[in-house]
């Protein structure tokens, strides 16, 4: 940003933030990440009024909120999470309304996230894409901080299960996602002459390509596929996140972390 910008961007933080430059537990867990959105959206809207950026040069960013947990018609965990980090800022310095906040999302998400997860999972599996599997993964991880931060200020000695919670979902879900995999990624070879090879991966998400195969080949190159989605999305991780939180519950609820805002 040009110092204009910048000038710009520091006087809506002190706006927003009513002359205060500590934000209570910005440094940590659901609040740090509100304000990490929120200073995005911040520069973002800055660059854009003051002319550094145009449509014509550059793309727009992709909104923090949408880049996170993507879109998915099939739930509302975006829209939610949305809503929920969007208002965390201005709470996060009046501890009883900021742990009432706290209160009403963590409540928002759990029955969301559950309800999403019965359509992905237990029931018909309807629901079932990449997209919501994103979604449901970063969902969880906010909600496990959502309730880490709420117990961390109204009753830090709390037992903990929800990360196990989810940690124990994770499993069932992978393998309802590699077998809906295994059902929709379909590749046909290309014809020599002829038209190019198509891979559909999911509905409405088709690659053309140029390669010519045998049809005895067909299954063994859709399963190598497959596993190469998964591979490349590393949903492993969304595990390794859950024993994380659960193994070191007490060292995160523990975290004070406040955020000093530095005025240039």
């Amino acid at each position: 940003m040009t110092q204009q910008q910048r000038f710009a961007f520091d006087h809506d933080l002190h706006t927003l933030f009513g002359g205060n430059t500590t934000v209570s537990y910005g440094g940590v867990g659901v609040v740090a990440l509100a304000l990490s959105v929120l200073f995005e959206m911040l520069a973002h809207h800055q660059t854009t009024i003051l002319g550094s950026w145009s449509p014509e040069a550059h793309p727009p960013p992709p909104d923090p909120i949408r880049r996170m947990f993507g879109a998915d018609a099939g739930s509302d965990i975006s829209s939610i999470a949305s809503e929920f980090l969007k208002q965390i800022p201005g709470a996060a310095n009046d501890r009883d309304r900021m742990a009432a906040l706290l209160e009403s999302y963590e409540g928002k998400l759990r029955s969301e996230l559950m309800d999403f997860y019965g359509r992905m999972v237990l029931l018909e599996r309807s629901a079932l894409s990449s997209a919501g599997v994103k979604q449901w993964m970063n969902g969880a991880a906010l909600h496990v901080h959502t309730f880490l931060h709420w117990k961390r200020l109204t009753n830090p000695s709390a037992g903990e299960v929800l990360s196990l919670d989810y940690l124990h979902r994770v499993d069932p879900l992978l393998k309802a996602y590699r077998e809906y995999l295994l059902k929709t990624v379909k590749v046909f070879p290309a014809l020599s002459p002829g038209p190019s090879g198509l891979l559909i991966v999911e509905p409405l998400r088709n690659v053309s390509h140029d390669v010519y195969h045998r049809v005895c080949e067909h299954r063994a190159i859709q399963r190598t596929l497959v596993e190469r989605f998964l591979s490349d999305q590393n949903l492993q991780r969304g595990k390794e996140f859950f024993q994380s939180s659960h193994k070191n519950h007490d060292a995160l609820i523990a975290q004070l972390g406040h955020f000093q805002l530095s005025m240039v």
